[in-house]
């Protein structure tokens, strides 16, 4: 069965990621995050595990690279999800299926993103496809990066950031958390499994 393993983060300080990941709870740095310098936050990639990723037909466009994921074959823990940009969901759901399959639900509009949201289980993680509703996050991301992961969620509660009563990535509470200004990515908060 497939599942989420790995998300690259490029951060300018990684001092703040690891204070906000404190602040969240986080008791030590998630093993399914790598991050790594650069000149502005931002999601790299995201890799799975399980999955037949070679099946993708991983185009050489820049703008569109990062919506696909690598495989990579750790068995640690792994992110609750990973929310991906997208331009087009229909068009994502088709590319990914070869790997991934095709069992999407509809997980409503999220107002903080600025989308409309699908999610697919993966293992012990979501996938979350995010297509732009307004010219809000999403948007703003994908006219930045393309497309790709934009946010990733994990077990914590912080008092900071914006809470919501439900989330696309689970149905329930959320507190999203952005670790830097404008396009930087973003950290959903959610309560720890039952």
């Amino acid at each position: 069965m497939a599942d989420i393993s790995h998300v690259r983060i490029a951060v300018p300080e990684q001092s703040e990621l690891n204070r906000i990941l404190r602040e969240g709870g986080a008791q030590s740095f998630p093993q399914w995050l790598y991050a790594e310098p650069g000149d502005e936050a931002r999601l790299l990639w995201w890799g799975v595990r399980g999955a037949a990723t070679q099946l993708l037909a991983v185009p050489d466009d820049p703008a569109r690279r990062a919506l696909f994921p690598r495989a990579i074959d750790d068995w640690g823990e792994a992110p609750r999800a990973v929310v991906l940009a997208t331009v087009d969901a229909d068009r994502a759901v088709d590319d990914l299926a070869p790997a991934l399959g095709t069992t999407w639900t509809d997980a409503g509009t999220d107002e903080l993103l600025g989308a409309r949201c699908r999610r697919m289980t993966l293992g012990r993680s979501h996938l979350v496809l995010a297509e732009p509703s307004t010219e809000g996050y999403v948007a703003a991301c994908l006219g930045r990066f393309g497309e790709g992961p934009i946010a990733v969620a994990l077990d914590g509660t912080t008092t900071a950031g914006r809470s919501v009563p439900r989330s696309p990535v689970s149905d329930g509470p959320a507190t999203y958390v952005r670790i830097g200004p404008g396009t930087a990515p973003t950290l959903v908060f959610l309560p720890a499994r039952g």
